[in-house]
């Protein structure tokens, strides 16, 4: 449920709570959203290992799928296979081009084998929405979409589940993990999925009703259960994801990008369970690139410097030779490191070897990482 102001900048429904409760906002992806609040980006980072962290994710797209057709449709999509999903169940997956690289990191949940719903990422909301649309065409399907109707934040953290829990009919803890459930969170009817982007655990929640009743009655609730829960903003949001190794459009992710060298080989379904090939979009680019190997793989770089490593940095070798630039780069809390991903020569990627990152024409040392710097 969002709405636009003033400006060229949308809003959430939950952008005043936000200016009230001292979140710093600013421009996401043409929404108007908070990087932190009063406690700062890495003390909510802390506060989501160590607890709760409530997140407004409502810059998100949601398409509603829909029809006879509408499984066979996400199938030619999808880089994941989804037929042997169950209704209540999700994955991930990637859309991607003809060429094979991405066009957008997704979820999608099953209902029923025609009825679905894609969560996509807020930047790509029109470009999906369109491609969806026209890759929709032969199917007996419809893509509608239901961003503005859903309202959707995250809960995240170790006492999450404990919390939400508190307020629905379903056992959330027998939930499994990327599986969704309908339910009521107070007034408001929502959708309850175990899943996240933080490397935590918790839920998402997809609710049709007043998202601002929700967001306070959680935090209320949190106080009278004596659990420690915090509002977050981007600025942990990203180094919550960056630290488990998620990626991000736009960074780890793009058109320029494929899944292998992105190390989403995992969320690549080649061939159904029988073994038959699949003809997803850019299966037929995929099977030439795993069969013809990588020449560059996503890395994960720490400081031994001190240094703020930023998206452009040039990765360089010892003789000043650029491997690749930085696509992501931050203070990492918990694993309490600066650190970075590139994509890098798969010669260069080895765990240990040391390379050097070009800030602002500064070299500092650095060292390839094992990948993640953090599991739950």
């Amino acid at each position: 449920m969002t709405s636009p102001n003033s400006t060229s900048l949308n809003r959430t429904a939950l952008h005043d709570w936000h200016v009230a409760n001292g979140g710093r906002m600013v421009d996401f992806a043409g929404w108007e959203l908070p990087v932190f609040y009063k406690s700062g980006a890495i003390e909510e980072h802390h506060a989501t290992r160590r607890s709760v962290g409530l997140f407004d994710i409502d810059h998100m797209g949601q398409f509603a799928v829909s029809g006879p057709d509408a499984q066979a449709f996400i199938d030619r999509v999808l880089s994941s296979n989804v037929e042997e999903l169950a209704d209540g169940e999700a994955k991930y997956g990637l859309l991607c081009s003809e060429a094979g690289t991405v066009v957008d990191d997704v979820i999608v949940y099953r209902f029923s084998s025609d009825r679905w719903l894609v969560v996509v990422n807020a930047a790509n909301r029109p470009t999906d929405l369109a491609w969806l649309t026209e890759h929709s065409e032969p199917f007996d399907a419809t893509v509608t979409d239901r961003s503005s109707e859903l309202a959707m934040i995250a809960v995240q953290g170790p006492n999450a589940v404990r919390l939400v829990d508190s307020f629905t009919t379903s056992d959330l803890n027998a939930l499994d993990r990327f599986s969704i459930v309908d339910d009521a969170i107070g007034d408001a009817q929502a959708m309850i999925a175990r899943t996240g982007y933080t490397g935590e655990d918790g839920v998402e929640l997809y609710v049709d009703g007043d998202i601002v009743s929700v967001w306070t009655q959680l935090l209320a609730r949190a106080s009278e259960l004596d659990i420690e829960a915090a509002a977050i903003g981007l600025g942990a949001r990203d180094s919550l994801r960056f630290e488990p190794g998620y990626p991000l459009y736009g960074h780890e992710l793009s058109l320029d990008i494929n899944p292998f060298e992105a190390r989403l080989s995992w969320a690549v379904d080649l061939d159904h369970s029988n073994g038959s090939p699949r003809s997803f979009i850019g299966a037929d680019a995929l099977r030439s690139i795993k069969a013809n190997g990588m020449s560059r793989r996503l890395e994960t770089l720490t400081m031994i410097d001190k240094g703020v490593p930023r998206e452009g940095s040039r990765v360089l070798d010892d003789a000043g030779t650029e491997l690749g630039l930085v696509v992501s780069g931050m203070f990492a809390p918990t694993a309490d490191v600066f650190a970075c991903s590139a994509f890098l020569p798969r010669e260069n990627g080895t765990v240990g070897a040391e390379l050097i990152v070009d800030i602002r024409g500064r070299q500092k040392k650095a060292v390839v990482a094992k990948r993640p710097l953090y599991r739950r």
